[in-house]
């Protein structure tokens, strides 16, 4: 049976400590304590938890000092800290953050919020140590290094996929989804004359691994903003489309080290800035129109699209296909590239059946 994951609650405050136990326990956690910044290091070191969760205003050692501790030390870094604190005001809040915390969270805060950044942050952990097993296992066996690179580069991306991904629970099974799709547009398209040479199946590969980081820039985007249950105003819409940018940029820099070229981090970076572009130039962030949108984003445009009319959001219901259908190709030659929309035509029934096999699952409300 698969252990449950342990979380370290660090806090002076009992009642703090009980409400936090409360909350975790029925969520599959299991809970250990400390009331100060020593007395937490030397139940992190008996425990060795998955995650913190911790109080900065503390007697004997504050939790900028537990942050400082634990991160400087190679061993233990890559244990998430989410602090929670009444110290709200940026200064501390961003004290914290060059301190080491993953994350940052204000008294009184949204219980909501805290499940889904635990959500994302154990995960991300879950995939490191994952991958340190996998790289161990390896290391026993002949498997050759490129074979070691490409399993190291898949646990990477979907695990930066996922940190935007379990920041907003409504996404279900989206990347996933959002993957398929796309695979069998680019595959349906390299049966056109004009793009027979360019699509092959490197890029159809490609475009498979790089389709989860289209969101990755919704790391970026306050929670307010995020998860707000209803409809954003015009100056909320515009910071949340800044995640296009922000995402693009964030992947640029990840890959600029390396170089850019034909590699499915460098068709992810396209893909995050340009998946919202439309084909009459209506788009964002660059406006722009037709054949100047990379071939990737166009098809990431109508996968995404489509995947957002089939689920259930907390603006609008489940479309039913025929709806998505009818309302995709309505906006052939407006929002999408009609060439795309003739493939999502012609392998509707395949699209149908992704969207069955990936069905989001029910969440409770907790």
């Amino acid at each position: 049976m698969e252990e449950k994951p342990k979380i370290l609650v660090v806090d002076d405050m009992d009642a703090n400590r009980s409400m936090l136990r409360t909350f975790l326990t029925p969520l599959g956690y299991t809970v250990v304590e400390a009331e100060d910044g020593v007395q937490a290091l030397t139940v992190f070191n008996r425990e060795r938890p998955d995650l913190l969760i911790l109080d900065l205003n503390m007697p004997n050692m504050d939790g900028f000092e537990v942050c400082k501790t634990l991160k400087s030390d190679p061993k233990t870094k890559v244990v998430p800290i989410i602090v929670i604190t009444g110290l709200a005001d940026d200064r501390n809040h961003l004290k914290a953050l060059e301190n080491g915390a993953d994350d940052f969270l204000a008294k009184p805060f949204n219980i909501h919020f805290l499940k889904a950044r635990l959500k994302s942050l154990l995960e991300l952990k879950r995939l490191h140590d994952q991958n340190l097993e996998y790289q161990d296992s390896l290391k026993q066996s002949n498997i050759s290094l490129m074979q070691r690179v490409i399993s190291t580069q898949d646990i990477t991306i979907i695990a930066l996929a996922k940190l935007a991904e379990f920041r907003d629970p409504e996404t279900g099974e989206h990347l996933e989804r959002m993957r398929e799709f796309a695979g069998i547009v680019a595959l349906e398209l390299s049966k056109r004359p004009e793009f027979e040479s360019y699509i092959t199946d490197q890029y159809v590969e490609n475009i498979y691994k790089s389709m989860p980081l289209h969101d990755i820039g919704k790391v970026g985007i306050p929670d307010n903003i995020l998860l707000k249950p209803g409809k954003l105003t015009e100056e909320e819409f515009e910071i949340m489309k800044r995640h296009s940018t922000i995402g693009g940029d964030a992947i640029s820099a990840a890959i600029k080290p390396i170089g850019s070229g034909e590699s499915f981090l460098d068709m992810g970076r396209v893909i995050a800035y340009h998946h919202h572009e439309k084909w009459n130039g209506r788009g964002y962030p660059k406006g722009l129109s037709g054949e100047d949108i990379p071939l990737s984003a166009r098809i990431a445009s109508l996968a995404d699209v489509y995947d957002a009319l089939t689920t259930k959001r907390v603006y609008k219901p489940a479309f039913d296909h025929e709806k998505a259908r009818s309302i995709i190709v309505e906006e052939s030659g407006q929002s999408f590239d009609p060439v795309i929309v003739d493939a999502f035509i012609k392998k509707e029934k395949e699209f149908i059946g992704i969207k069955e096999k990936y069905k989001d699952r029910e969440t409770g409300s907790n």
